[in-house]
């Protein structure tokens, strides 16, 4: 058996703030500990199952270079780099080999009540992404990219709002671990990470045994992709991409017969409504 691991930052122990986010923040270099305390904890439970033969990590934050390469255990690889050099973005590197997905550091999509630094993707372009015409968040969105190689996600830890949409989107099976409650969007009540290590090793153990029969999150082609901005403009630059279809006065939508070639079609939507690319994606 080999594990996938998909990682994002805003879900994980301990963060709750902008600071922690990215390179510069005051916070940042403790909060990047902080998500490879928790990265750590579900590669070491993954790897201690007698089936499992491999695990390979996504970083898949702002970046993308946040989770310490030094601290994760032997049979791991980590990828590591920005989404413009990647196909796949979060989940860069899964494939048909993989048996199982863990998604680690989840928060929930824009818009969320009661949730710890809500947002989907690109928090500063986009207000909603929907696929054939359900609302997703980047919970759904990467369980769809698993569901092209008939990879199930069978564990998930964030935020208790990210936790809830898990289940809601992939189904209420769906083993979830919330690391910390919202008391607002830059806020939150957290538990300290001798508490959620223990309960991550803990969720991936069981997600690994008892979730191994989940079916893969599928969307069933044709599929349309339709991304509102939150200004006219941000929608105007993606609009001018390929195969992108002007759809509303902040939307577009991006079709294809199956979900990976819109996903991939929508995220160069989105890099292309970027005025100048950031440095996290460069």
């Amino acid at each position: 058996m080999n594990v996938f691991i998909s990682v994002d930052m805003e879900g994980a122990t301990g963060v709750v703030h902008r600071d922690q986010l990215m390179p510069g923040g005051h916070d940042y270099e403790r909060a990047r500990r902080l998500l490879t305390r928790d990265v750590v904890a579900a590669a070491t439970a993954a790897l201690s199952v007698e089936e499992v033969l491999s695990v390979r990590i996504c970083d898949g934050h702002g970046t993308m270079r946040n989770v310490l390469i030094e601290e994760l255990p032997d049979l791991c690889e980590l990828v590591s780099g920005p989404a413009s050099s990647k196909t796949l973005c979060q989940s860069e590197g899964l494939d048909a080999t993989f048996d199982a997905m863990i998604l680690i550091g989840y928060h929930a999509r824009a818009g969320a009540r009661d949730a710890v630094l809500p947002h989907t993707w690109v928090g500063g372009l986009i207000h909603e992404i929907r696929v054939n015409d359900v609302v997703f968040g980047e919970t759904a969105l990467n369980a769809a990219i698993a569901g092209e190689f008939d990879v199930p996600v069978v564990f998930m830890a964030g935020d208790v709002a990210a936790c809830a949409e898990a289940r809601a989107s992939l189904g209420d099976d769906l083993l979830t671990y919330a690391v910390k409650r919202a008391t607002g969007p830059l806020a939150a009540i957290c538990r300290p990470p001798v508490t959620t290590e223990s309960e991550i090793r803990l969720g991936v153990l069981r997600g690994l045994t008892e979730g191994a029969e989940r079916a893969p999150f599928k969307v069933p082609g044709p599929v349309d992709f339709r991304i509102v901005f939150h200004r006219r403009n941000q929608a105007d630059k993606a609009a001018a991409q390929a195969g992108a279809e002007r759809t509303g006065e902040r939307e577009i939508a991006v079709r294809a017969d199956t979900y990976l070639e819109a996903m991939q079609a929508a995220w160069a939507c989105i890099e292309g409504a970027v005025h100048e690319l950031p440095e996290w994606l460069t």
